[in-house]
């Protein structure tokens, strides 16, 4: 390994790569049933040495069998290992790759994203990323339902298997559209969608609560209803009293829809 390595530049974007994503509709259960991960390391569909074909023999400069691999979702300023995210809305993904022995960054190496469906056993490839100048790197994950989430890195085009990061869970949870709602006086109507992707809602509707936020900062249920087939709803509501209000519509995990609790957007309501 010499210095010459740092001049390793590969045709790959370290900040904006959006990663492809085969979506497979999970079955209507709750998702409460996320099945446990499996074994690991495991065989990954799709993953190869992305050194092969190439005149490199170190993947990136201090390259090293002995690599800290680190990996984790960025959120709200933190690093967690598992996120709830709305579906329908990519994802972003962030490591770090160091020589475990020097402590020293392993500068412009590429390494693989994999992913997993949840209800299914297989791992496959979905892209690759770079490091940065300290070892870092970032990009964003395609829109798709639960998944687990890992790193492959192949420190030399001779290694025969690569180092492999932790497993990070991302599930899913319900988008809910809420329109600008129409009223006269105190008396409201709210008009909406719930949706997930391309999974259907169950046949009877989904139970969705209309909810306001009181002093303390908690929501209220005002009202509950169901959802039509294809995730639409209506609400009528009548405010006991003026004022403005914050409010919600909010969707609870519940069987035979399989995401988690989400809400929409607050809307600021001023009945008189």
């Amino acid at each position: 390994m010499t210095s010459s390595l740092h001049r390793i530049r590969w045709a790959l974007s370290s900040s904006a790569l959006a990663l492809a994503l085969v979506a497979v509709v999970p079955a209507p259960v709750s998702a409460g049933l996320i099945p446990p991960a499996g074994t690991w390391p495991t065989d990954v569909t799709g993953a190869a040495n992305p050194l092969i074909g190439t005149p490199f023999v170190f993947n990136g400069a201090h390259a090293t069998a002995n690599a800290e691999l680190r990996v984790w979702l960025p959120s709200r300023g933190r690093r967690v290992s598992v996120l709830t995210r709305t579906v329908g809305f990519p994802t972003r993904i962030a490591g770090r790759l160091r020589n475990r022995d020097t402590r020293r960054s392993i500068v412009g190496a590429t390494v693989t994203i994999a992913q997993q469906d949840v209800y299914r056993p297989e791992w496959t490839a979905i892209g690759n990323l770079q490091t940065d100048r300290r070892g870092y790197f970032r990009g964003s994950i395609s829109p798709g339902y639960h998944r687990r989430i890992a790193v492959l890195y192949y420190p030399a085009v001779s290694s025969p298997s690569p180092v492999f990061s932790r497993r990070l869970l991302l599930r899913a949870k319900s988008r809910v559209a809420l329109a600008r709602p129409f009223h006269k006086r105190r008396s409201y109507r709210f008009d909406g969608q719930v949706t997930a992707l391309n999974a259907p809602p169950p046949s009877s509707g989904l139970l969705i609560a209309l909810q306001v936020r009181n002093r303390n900062g908690h929501w209220i249920t005002a009202r509950l209803r169901r959802t039509t087939p294809n995730g639409r709803f209506l609400i009528r509501y009548k405010f006991p009293s003026a004022g403005a209000l914050r409010v919600r519509v909010f969707v609870p995990a519940q069987s035979g829809w399989p995401f988690y609790s989400g809400a929409s957007g607050v809307r600021v309501v001023r009945p008189r």
